[in-house]
């Protein structure tokens, strides 16, 4: 049965609504206390709350603030006599999902709004959770392409360095034999990095593992990783070694203090940004170009990565951080833009981007660090 909290600051109004619901096969609780109408919630979540705008210890924004904190999926509506946008717009910006006032048509068809509001709000939470059961399931079939792609790439090269070794063979030297051998632990030790990096983002919204870190080194690292162009497809790998070799990095970051950061999730975003950069600098004929910046904002860290490479249009903006998407036309082999996006929201951040067609693009992404390592010289370091 569905259930309907009401709030009212005149308990007979309060008890008319709920007796017009109650006839027409509604649950309902009533109350004129914005304490008490949190208590009935919590006991067990109304499927709607209708909320005067006043009530006897409080008000129903704070009623719906309070709700919306405990339960962001809930459905509030606020039901006044006063007629104002003012008030409206208060409600709405507080969590309602909508504002109605109550005259005549309101109590003459209460129970019919009710269902509406009910029935609406489900559909809306159904679709909502289909699309991310959607988001999910491309997501992982994403990153099995990836590390289908990744792991073939590096157990290949492992078998093929250990398939050379021939004991049999005396022309074969034992240092030549330690030199595929070296090959073959090396190409191991890179899976288990990898591995590491991907276990990494199952920990979501943990700080375990930050550790006060140079910016700026955790960048140089991660341009050099992004640079390598055996982690391209082969058919790209010329054009990518090309755009490396040409491409000016500029790296604002190193007038920034130590931040607490996890070094990993750093790094990985910072690879994938880069390589995205580098990629589109390959039909650059003159001057490419990649820079990085941050400072700190509070307790976040606020970065951008530009580039003057071949940029996006708006169609491709829309569509840049969606599992699977690629403007290739097909699964890249680096960290997707999706990962990316993932790692950021992980630590608490968001991440943007704007771009033009034939005038490069830029990533702005916040990170959060803390308040504990806030230093007066940071404040309008590295840009």
């Amino acid at each position: 049965m569905t259930l309907v909290l009401i709030a009212e600051i005149d308990m007979i109004t309060a008890q008319y609504i709920a007796g017009t619901l109650d006839a027409a096969g509604f649950e309902t609780r009533a109350t004129d206390s914005q304490t008490d109408a949190m208590a009935i919630y919590q006991e067990r979540r109304a499927d709607l709350v209708f909320t005067n705008y006043y009530l006897g210890d409080g008000s129903g924004v704070g009623l719906l603030k309070a709700l919306a904190k405990v339960d962001p999926d809930f459905l509030g509506v606020m039901a006044t006599g006063i007629g104002s946008e003012d008030i409206a717009r208060e409600a709405m910006l507080s969590g309602a999902s909508d504002y109605v006032v109550k005259n005549g048509d309101f109590y003459r068809n209460l129970p019919e709004m009710a269902g509406r509001f009910v029935s609406q709000h489900r559909e809306s939470l159904d679709a909502r959770k289909a699309r991310t059961d959607s988001e999910r399931l491309e997501a992982q079939v994403e990153l099995a392409g990836w590390l289908d792609h990744n792991f073939k790439n590096i157990l290949s090269a492992a078998t093929g360095f250990l398939s050379l070794l021939d004991f049999g063979s005396e022309r074969q030297t034992d240092e030549k034999r330690r030199e595929y051998v070296s090959d073959t632990l090396e190409a191991l030790r890179t899976a288990m990095k990898l591995l590491d990096r991907l276990s990494a983002l199952g920990h979501s919204g943990s700080r375990e593992g930050a550790r006060q870190a140079l910016v700026a080194q955790v960048a140089d690292d991660a341009y050099r990783s992004a640079r390598d162009p055996e982690k391209s497809q082969p058919e790209d790998r010329a054009a990518l070694a090309s755009a490396a070799a040409r491409t000016n990095f500029i790296n604002r970051t190193r007038l920034l203090p130590p931040q607490r950061v996890v070094f990993e999730d750093l790094f990985t975003v910072f690879e994938a940004l880069f390589r995205n950069s580098l990629e589109s600098l390959t039909a650059v004929g003159e001057g490419p170009e990649i820079s990085v910046s941050a400072e700190r904002e509070g307790p976040y860290l606020v970065v951008e990565v530009a580039d003057n490479g071949r940029g996006m249009d708006e169609k491709v903006l829309r569509r840049v951080f969606d599992p699977l998407f690629s403007t290739k036309g097909q699964v890249g082999v680096g960290v997707s833009l999706t990962i990316v996006k993932t790692l950021v929201q992980r630590h608490l951040g968001e991440i943007t981007v704007k771009s033009d067609p034939g005038r490069g693009t830029l990533f702005r992404f916040t990170y959060f660090v803390g308040e504990d390592d806030l230093s007066p010289s940071s404040a309008n370091a590295g840009w």
